[in-house]
């Protein structure tokens, strides 16, 4: 089984934005710039999850009943990184082509509000519809 890291980034745009535009710099801005830098430096994979608010609105409405305790997250986006090892995120930190994806960063993203994780993924079920490292039930 091979066990690849998961490091995620949660953004909230600064309120001078609209999601639209936030999301518009973030994806032909930033991310061109950015992905050189990934291949680079070990990143096996990057998704950007978009949580537009009028989503987030319909889910804490239907979800009333059945998770009344759970809170809904309200950020914009969920940027998902899978790489080989988790010294590939300080490589990235330290390339100045990241310093250079990120100089307007703080135009856009509230950074005081931005949330980092980072932990091992392993997958149990697969696009594919195959059922992988389950216990035999």
């Amino acid at each position: 089984m091979t066990t690849h890291v998961k490091f995620t980034v949660t953004h909230y745009r600064r309120p001078e934005h609209t999601h639209e535009s936030f999301m518009k710099w973030l994806v032909e801005e930033h991310i061109p710039l950015a992905i050189p830098v990934f291949k680079r430096h070990g990143v096996i994979d990057y998704s950007l999850f978009v949580t537009p608010a009028d989503l987030n609105a319909a889910l804490k409405a239907n979800m009333g009943g059945h998770r009344a305790a759970w809170d809904v997250a309200d950020f914009d986006c969920f940027i998902e990184y899978t790489l080989e090892k988790v010294e590939n995120i300080a490589e990235i930190l330290s390339d100045p082509d990241w310093a250079k994806s990120i100089e307007h960063q703080d135009d856009w993203v509230d950074s005081s509000k931005a949330l980092m994780s980072v932990g091992y993924i392993t997958s149990y079920l697969q696009q594919s519809g195959a059922a992988v490292n389950v216990p035999s039930m």
